[in-house]
């Protein structure tokens, strides 16, 4: 029987089009092998839409598969721009497996091998209930992902009190970190809300990965050798495949604003870019602190920002700054 390979994406920020460029490239290496990807359907028709643009880039050995975002009906959202994480890693698990069994009754097919976001530290559990490897994805840097591996050598080295007296303190216990501070590890670890769901959740996901047949990430082990061989050394087989963008380049898509028209008609290194990604916005005060900033250094300036922020800007910003 042909392989089935079971993807579980992240549909929020920008973890799903980078596990669907890594699908891609393997679908085309093995193009006997099926690929399911699953994701809330939001996030498909965002990544997918550009098969629809461009023919070349349609596989028919991938086929996405919708997922529940596990909104309730009716539900009305407070604010909390982590709230829709939240409702959708709590039901990811039983909706997931719902999904993967309809693709395996649709393919004809039983699963293969089951890849997954990090995130997703459940995925080790699915996997080994159908005698499968887990292989998870972490799109960020391997000082993060090490730092969530270490997370209760972290805790248990610095106490309870965490890092309050102690934020200057490097973390020379762990191979390959020796010159991060306390400070600069992510909110969670060690200082900020450790209890919140997110960082349980990354708990979790640090506990399971050395489970995982491999982990990779979209790194180059050039890039930080050290982390690397520390990283080696704890889990199974830790795989570095980056950076993605500049070994597959992504499917084209029409330059609708004329963005990449005016950057290529800038001087080198003149451009300043502002990005907080789009799951998290700055209260109104602070994006105004910005907008002032940026008009005042009269630098030209790309900045990624939701259409439902701008009307927080400064009266006549986008105006006065058009010519910069």
């Amino acid at each position: 029987m042909s392989n089935h390979v079971a993807v579980f994406a992240f549909p929020f920020g920008t973890h799903a089009a980078p596990l669907l460029a890594v699908v891609r490239r393997l679908a085309a290496s093995s193009p006997s092998t099926h690929f399911s990807f699953f994701s809330t359907q939001q996030s498909n028709s965002s990544i997918f839409s550009a098969d629809k643009q461009n023919m070349d880039f349609m596989q028919s050995n991938i086929k996405a598969y919708d997922v529940s975002d596990g909104v309730p009906e009716g539900h009305v959202f407070s604010g909390n721009p982590l709230e829709r994480i939240e409702l959708f890693m709590k039901s990811a698990r039983e909706s997931l497996k719902k999904a993967m069994e309809v693709a395996v009754s649709e393919t004809g097919r039983r699963v293969s091998c089951l890849v997954s976001d990090a995130f997703f530290w459940f995925a080790c559990e699915m996997a080994e209930e159908i005698g499968v490897v887990w292989l998870p994805f972490w799109t960020a840097g391997p000082n993060s992902l090490a730092a969530h591996v270490y997370t209760d050598l972290i805790r248990e080295t610095f106490g309870a009190g965490g890092m309050v007296g102690r934020e200057d303190e490097t973390l020379s216990l762990i191979q390959g970190m020796s010159k991060i501070r306390t400070c600069d590890l992510p909110e969670g670890v060690l200082f900020g809300n450790t209890e919140s769901f997110f960082s349980i959740m990354l708990h979790k996901m640090g506990k399971a990965l050395p489970r995982a047949a491999a982990v990779f990430i979209n790194s180059f082990e050039e890039l930080d050798p050290g982390i690397t061989e520390c990283l080696k050394s704890k889990l199974k087989r830790f795989l570095n495949i980056g950076p993605s963008n500049l070994i597959s380049a992504p499917p084209p898509v029409a330059d609708t604003s004329g963005c990449i028209t005016w950057l290529d008609k800038q001087n080198l290194a003149s451009v300043a870019y502002v990005s907080f990604g789009s799951v998290a916005t700055p209260p109104p005060h602070e994006l105004v602190a910005v907008a002032e900033a940026l008009e005042t250094s009269e630098i030209p300036f790309i900045w990624s920002l939701k259409d439902s922020s701008k009307v927080q800007l400064p009266h006549g910003f986008l105006d006065r700054t058009a010519a910069l």
